[in-house]
């Protein structure tokens, strides 16, 4: 790898980070150099990539291997794709020393080794390398080095599984979280070691298992997330909701509808947006189904004398994913499903105590929603709503001129809905029907 320590040609300064690196200098100097790019100032914004083409460098040919864990840390500091990045060109070097090579052999050596550093790369390289993997392939300078490989392998590849499930007890919470994604990746099915991780004091780790058992998706795994989903801390339950959309099964959406009335309002919230993205992303799950689900609840609670104010709290966190007032992770079919699933429930609390209050303001506001598919499923309910002022609400948006133009132009457009619908409704009062079963029957009823 060419070296990148001379002068930044947009700045002219050549970082002392880089100038610590070079090879001339001790351990210790390198050392420190390593540590800075981990941390770089606020003068070297805009260098990320250079920073970590320099630690790359180090991890793939220094020679000591307390510079090269510190280079590891550097770049997991800057952000996980590198050390996607770093386990490709590691298994490039191995595989360009070695045609016959297994890169997982090499991973498999780094999870035993005494540094968390190279533990973790070590889980995430058994999970993500074949043996014929050569992605990332660049000039390496020293692959025997980078790979810490020894003679060429030549013994069968490891127990990829028994070796991560044996990670799954290290004390570095990377290492345990990389090591649970590894092995869902690679095909594990056993589920008894993941249940420990859900109950881990580290996010990072409960996340991780929360991913390896929807990538799993078996029966058992999807049972696992139903409890944690029921049963499990606020931060279990909210992690577990957060990523049951990737699940695309039938049994995903049975959880996130109950979790939409979870005691947590942050678990409700992250459970209403997981189920909007779950029908917009999915094949499984249909927008209707949910719809109907979400309205026979309505019913069963209306029957048994439930609270109608938590009925419209559900509507809320709908409105709230359409509006864009949800986290990341949200994307614009995401919101279109959430503000459709709205819409219905709101149409359907018309045959019950009317569309509440909140109703029309929040329509009105969709009109100007920066997706126009949101706006537009807004503007074709908002004539449907029988609810008082309508036609006043809608008339002063369309007039205001100080509001988003277009939803000026949808507000015009549901004013001429309704004055057709007054029109029709007032045609249908004047017209006399009369019950034909018979064509005498008209004519009898004139001749009177």
């Amino acid at each position: 790898m060419a070296d990148d320590s001379r002068s930044d040609r947009r700045t002219g300064e050549r970082p002392q980070a880089f100038a610590l690196l070079d090879e001339s200098n001790d351990a210790a100097t390198r050392l420190e150099g390593v540590e800075a790019l981990g941390n770089p100032s606020s003068s070297m914004t805009g260098s990320e990539r250079r920073i970590v083409d320099q630690l790359l460098r180090v991890v793939l040919t220094d020679d000591d291997p307390r510079v090269r864990a510190e280079a590891i840390d550097a770049l997991y500091f800057h952000g996980d794709r590198y050390i996607e990045e770093l386990v490709s060109r590691v298994a490039a070097a191995v595989r360009r020393r070695d045609a016959a090579a297994d890169p997982r052999i090499v991973f498999a050596r780094w999870l035993t080794s005494d540094e968390a550093a190279y533990r973790m790369v070590g889980a995430t390289g058994l999970g993500a390398v074949g043996p014929s993997d050569t992605r990332g392939a660049s000039d390496v300078a020293s692959a025997s080095s980078s790979a810490n490989a020894g003679s060429p392998d030549t013994t069968d590849p490891p127990d990829a599984t028994a070796r991560l499930r044996e990670a799954f007890d290290d004390g570095d919470a990377r290492v345990q979280a990389r090591a649970v994604r590894s092995y869902a990746a690679l095909g594990g099915e056993r589920i008894a070691p993941i249940r420990t991780l859900l109950q881990a004091p580290n996010a990072l780790v409960r996340r991780a298992a929360v991913d390896a058992l929807v990538s799993i998706g078996t029966p058992d795994a999807t049972d696992l997330l139903a409890t944690a989903a029921d049963d499990g801390g606020n931060r279990l339950r909210k992690t577990v909701v957060e990523r049951l959309h990737r699940l695309d099964r039938s049994e995903s959406a049975e959880i996130l509808l109950d979790a939409v009335r979870d005691p947590s309002p942050a678990v409700r919230r992250a459970a209403a947006a997981s189920l909007a993205r779950l029908v917009a992303e999915g094949d499984v799950v249909r927008g209707r189904d949910v719809r109907e689900r979400l309205l026979a609840d309505r019913s069963g609670r209306s029957g048994a004398g439930g609270d109608e104010g938590d009925d419209r709290a559900v509507t809320r966190l709908l409105y709230q994913v359409a509006a864009g007032e949800q986290p990341d992770g949200v994307t614009p079919p995401t919101e279109r499903h959430a503000m459709w699933l709205y819409c219905e429930l709101v149409e359907h609390e018309e045959g019950r105590s009317g569309p509440g209050d909140e109703a029309v303001p929040r329509l009105l506001d969709a009109l100007a929603h920066d997706d126009r598919y949101v706006a537009d499923i807004a503007a074709a309910y908002l004539p449907r709503l029988d609810a008082p002022d309508l036609a006043r609400a809608v008339r002063a948006l369309a007039g205001d001129d100080a509001a988003d133009p277009d939803a000026r132009e949808r507000a015009r457009s549901v004013l001429k809905r309704l004055k057709r619908q007054t029109a029709a409704s007032a045609a249908d009062r004047s017209i006399e029907y009369v019950y034909v079963r018979r064509p005498a029957d008209y004519t009898e009823k004139h001749a009177e």
